[in-house]
């Protein structure tokens, strides 16, 4: 009889273990999906106050395009080249080519070297 007790209370605290466990997954579950959300927000908000920012003021952004071979900075607002790299055409990584064909833009001058010097070495 002591047995079956023992067998029965380690099986209900088992029982009990498991349930927590899945509330605490469900209900992390859940503030995860609202904090991505709370994020998504606040990213909507910051761009919609940078557009709002950037039509009363038009500041020059950046782009990127294939000129003699290497890669060129491109000042959109003066359409000059801002600066030359030594990267050349054949020996661009996939994620250059790809910014390259949806005429990725910088913010700023900041943006333009971070990019850079991410890829350079």
């Amino acid at each position: 009889m002591k047995k079956i007790n023992r067998f029965l209370m380690i099986y209900m605290v088992v029982i009990t273990v498991l349930c927590i466990c899945m509330c605490y997954l469900a209900f992390s579950a859940n503030e995860k999906k609202d904090n991505l959300k709370e994020v998504r927000s606040q990213i909507t908000t910051t761009a919609e106050k940078k557009q709002t920012k950037a039509v009363k003021k038009v500041k020059a952004t950046y782009s990127l395009k294939i000129l003699d071979g290497s890669l060129a900075v491109i000042n959109n607002k003066t359409k000059e080249v801002f600066e030359y790299t030594d990267m050349k055409k054949e020996n661009l990584p996939a994620d250059i080519k790809n910014m390259l064909k949806e005429n990725f833009i910088f913010e700023n001058r900041e943006e333009v070297y971070h990019f850079l010097e991410s890829y350079s070495s």
